[in-house]
């Protein structure tokens, strides 16, 4: 912008929608997903060019991010690394604040979201993003585990708990 004395004619890249809408419209992708480390970029990108999401969580983004995300970066699916392309993703449900995903439960009491069940911890981070989302965003709301099997898919995510 500075060499030529005005703003550039057209931006492309992530997070901008065009980088993927091009590549969807190359491929001819009926069904595209994106796959990234990062709410910021890849994520966020493929919502804005409204293709489904996989994130991996073994770069940039963290679990608490997860749980922090804005609706601009939320992904579609949550998985530890790439072999959750691979992977059936269970459906989670919320009603009423209340997420499940297989046999995890995470609900909002006190201001805090609160972990119960068992599974994998996966599945347990997903139950707890899709509750998280459904309260005041922005911010990484506390943790509570409330059971054995909870305090270990907290403490294998690295989330800070109560």
């Amino acid at each position: 912008a500075t060499a030529l004395g005005r703003g550039p004619d057209e931006i492309v890249g992530k997070p901008h929608p065009r980088l993927h809408q091009e590549s969807v419209r190359r491929t001819g992708a009926r069904v595209p997903l994106v796959v990234g480390d990062r709410l910021d970029t890849d994520i966020a990108g493929a919502v804005a060019g409204r293709a489904d999401s996989l994130l991996v969580l073994t770069g940039v983004s963290t679990p608490s991010d997860v749980l922090a995300a804005p609706p601009h970066a939320r992904p579609t699916y949550v998985s530890a690394d790439l072999r959750g392309l691979a992977e059936a993703h269970p459906a989670v449900t919320a009603v009423d604040g209340v997420a499940r995903c297989r046999e995890w439960t995470a609900g909002w009491r006190d201001g805090a979201v609160v972990l119960s069940g068992a599974g994998t911890s996966i599945d347990a981070l997903r139950a707890l993003a899709v509750c998280a989302w459904s309260g005041p965003g922005g911010r990484l709301p506390p943790v509570v585990a409330d059971s054995e099997p909870a305090r270990g898919a907290v403490a294998a995510w690295g989330l800070p708990s109560q």
